[in-house]
């Protein structure tokens, strides 16, 4: 339980609302596209993370460049790279998926939409993840792992 507060501490010192899951993609009957299965069979557990964005955002205003989307990106890289230094800490391999510095060349979308969608946080539609809870106003991110999933906030 301690190792679960540690990344809740992690991530609410960059954010007040967000989104935390957990999937184990090696399993047969997850989402996980063959351009990503290499690093799969390296890290077979990923945590997903989601900052929420201000309601008045959307995918609109993010591609029409009416927000700093480098502002979120830097603050989900922040609690990715933490969170791989608190598993690297705890004797797991871990990986923080980089965002690239605009949405629309974002490479990894689709590998923080799956990690996301594993975790149960959502669905894809469209080339978009939408929550239930706010839509697509959720910033995404990902530590790929191979650390158990009990060690991950177990309950989770």
């Amino acid at each position: 339980m301690e190792f679960c507060d540690n990344i809740r501490t992690i991530i609410e010192e960059s954010c007040e609302d967000y989104f935390l899951g957990k999937a184990d993609l090696s399993l047969p009957d997850q989402i996980v596209t063959e351009q990503y299965a290499s690093l799969i069979a390296i890290y077979p557990r990923a945590i997903s993370i989601g900052i929420t964005l201000p309601q008045n955002i959307t995918k609109e205003k993010l591609l029409n460049g009416n927000l700093n989307y480098n502002e979120f990106n830097r603050k989900i890289n922040k609690i990715t790279n933490n969170l791989c230094d608190l598993l690297d800490c705890g004797g797991y391999k871990a990986l923080a998926v980089p965002k690239s510095g605009n949405i629309r060349d974002e490479i990894f979308s689709s590998l923080h939409y799956m990690a996301a969608f594993n975790a149960n946080l959502g669905r894809i539609e469209k080339n978009m993840f939408i929550t239930p809870e706010v839509g697509v106003g959720v910033n995404w991110g990902t530590v790929l792992t191979d650390a158990p999933l009990d060690v991950i906030c177990p309950g989770l």
